[in-house]
């Protein structure tokens, strides 16, 4: 698939070589958070050790969770850790007038209505959808941007139904990251019908602009989480890692196993909480860009793991997509440096290299088997 940029710098994904695990692990992080309170307001929480917000916000639930101590070991007072995630809200809120298709006030909802758009001089539009295009790339179009018709089509949120085959095919059409031209600050489309949905890099991105901001701030350490997108941002005093449970698909309120992650980004992908059902079969909301259907690669769910927050969101899509054959082709090839755990519908669970030789995942499930690990993890 061809890019349209002309020159431009290439964002680069890396993966530190190990991720540490150590015996004593924070508490356990849900990526599935309760409602607390709206988009514009933050429930908060205090624990011994940490401050907690909740809110609602890119049609998912968001948590935000700080040290209550700065670097020297001194207490952030209450005010400055509401502060800084009121700050967060509000980040959150102009990334979602940005990259929202659903926003009719968001740059993209504009630009999938007209053919020209001249965009944000800041570049921030530019940077998101070169990682997009990026990553759209080096998985040969496993992950689309420009799918937004065909999400539009299959309505999986508001419960389908069923697009007609010639609705789909005609809907495909309209897809491709050649129908989009970027040149200097301006994006045109090639096809006035194409419509960019970031479904499938947003929540990564925005996770990825927290913890920027909040390297920034006083607070030495935390978690970032918007739905199935985790940050982890420094590192404790005693070197503790976050403990994250991976979702089981087959029992959403179970988990399969955990991950220890520090210092990166987590991103869920799963055919088991969007999807409606008609006639016997469910439909889920990851669509293959290739055939117009939700995607049927032997997956059920890809968490994926890298240093960019975006890249990790945009490459579980991607990895999900193409099934484990190529997913972990494109792994071994290394273009891209990632980690991940593929769930297949026999119950299996793979793990990429990386995970498999530092340990950094932990089965609890007796329903799975992780494929090809040591015979106590069986």
């Amino acid at each position: 698939m061809s890019l349209r940029y002309g020159k431009r710098a290439h964002t680069e994904f890396h993966l530190p070589k190990e991720i540490k695990v150590m015996k004593k692990l924070i508490p356990l992080i849900l990526s599935s958070l309760l409602l607390v309170t709206s988009f514009t307001g933050c429930g908060n929480r205090v624990t011994n050790e940490y401050y907690d917000a909740h809110f609602f916000g890119f049609d998912t639930y968001i948590t935000l969770r700080f040290a209550k101590e700065d670097a020297d070991g001194k207490a952030i007072s209450e005010e400055y850790l509401k502060n800084t995630a009121d700050e967060c809200a509000a980040i959150l809120n102009d990334i979602d007038l940005l990259l929202s298709a659903h926003n009719e006030d968001s740059q993209i909802y504009a630009l999938n209505r007209e053919i020209n758009m001249m965009v944000d001089s800041s570049g921030e539009l530019l940077s998101v959808l070169d990682t997009a295009y990026t990553i759209s790339e080096l998985t040969n179009g496993a992950y689309d941007p420009t799918l937004g018709d065909l999400v539009e089509l299959w309505n999986v949120s508001d419960g389908g139904p069923v697009p007609e085959d010639v609705e789909i095919m005609e809907s495909l059409l309209h897809t491709g990251t050649d129908k989009i031209v970027v040149k200097g600050n301006t994006i045109s489309k090639v096809d006035s019908l194409t419509k960019i949905d970031f479904g499938g890099v947003g929540k990564g991105y925005a996770t990825q602009e927290l913890l920027k901001y909040l390297s920034t701030t006083d607070i030495p350490y935390g978690l970032v989480s918007l739905g199935g997108n985790i940050g982890v941002f420094g590192t404790k005093e005693d070197g503790e890692t976050y403990k994250v449970g991976i979702k089981d698909p087959n029992d959403p309120e179970g988990i399969i196993g955990y991950l220890y992650l520090s210092n990166g980004f987590l991103s869920v992908s799963g055919d088991y909480e969007r999807y409606f059902e008609e006639d016997g079969v469910r439909y889920h909301h990851i669509i293959d860009p290739v055939t117009g259907y939700p995607a049927e690669s032997g997956l059920r769910s890809v968490a994926c793991v890298s240093s960019n927050g975006a890249a990790a969101d945009a490459l579980s899509t991607a990895l999900f997509v193409m099934g484990e054959e190529e997913a972990l082709k494109l792994y071994e090839d290394g273009t891209l440096v990632f980690e991940a755990i593929f769930v297949t519908d026999a119950n299996e669970i793979i793990l990429t290299d990386g995970l498999m030789k530092n340990g950094s995942f932990e089965l609890t499930n007796d329903n799975y088997t992780i494929f090809g690990a040591p015979a106590e993890n069986n």
